[in-house]
């Protein structure tokens, strides 16, 4: 399982769009982004788990859903990249143990226990990949409600019907 090392949401939805305009390598994206080159590479492969980019060689480009995605209104774009985050393993899984917990509420710590089923990375990456989880997770509660996110938990808002 991949786990994310991106933690600003915005930028990864950016992505497909600057591939579009021909910034097809870290290189070109480091310069857009203002950050370094390795950066640039964490933001690509966020971008990819995500189903957007596809790498060929050292460049990427566009998949099919990143080219619906860039042909899309920003409200549109929205949704997409909703649904793909939605579907990348990690969140998957974790929204899934948060149906099934009882108090549909997940420490930190269980997080990245479940993020770390399948991921072969040490302690100390993992701590700092949590950091990215939460972000995306946070996110995600922004943009549906469905979730809340603190330092410490995330916790699943369930309506009741």
């Amino acid at each position: 399982m991949r786990l994310p090392q991106a933690d600003d949401v915005a930028k990864i939805a950016d992505i497909p769009l600057a591939v579009k305009d021909g910034l097809d390598t870290a290189e070109a994206l480091s310069t857009r982004y203002q950050f370094g080159r390795r950066q640039a590479f964490y933001y690509l492969q966020a971008t990819e788990s995500l189903g957007l980019i596809a790498r060929r060689e050292k460049k990427y480009s566009l998949s099919r859903i990143g080219r619906n995605y860039t042909s899309l209104t920003p409200v549109g774009r929205k949704e997409v990249f909703l649904r793909s985050m939605l579907l990348s393993s990690v969140v998957t899984r974790i929204l899934a143990e948060l149906l099934i917990s009882p108090s549909h509420r997940l420490t930190r710590q269980r997080v990245i226990a479940i993020a770390s089923t399948r991921a072969r990375i040490s302690q100390t990456t993992l701590s700092r990949r949590a950091q990215s989880i939460f972000k995306w997770l946070s996110w995600l509660g922004d943009e549906t409600g469905a979730l809340k996110v603190s330092k410490h938990h995330v916790s699943m808002t369930l309506r009741s019907r």
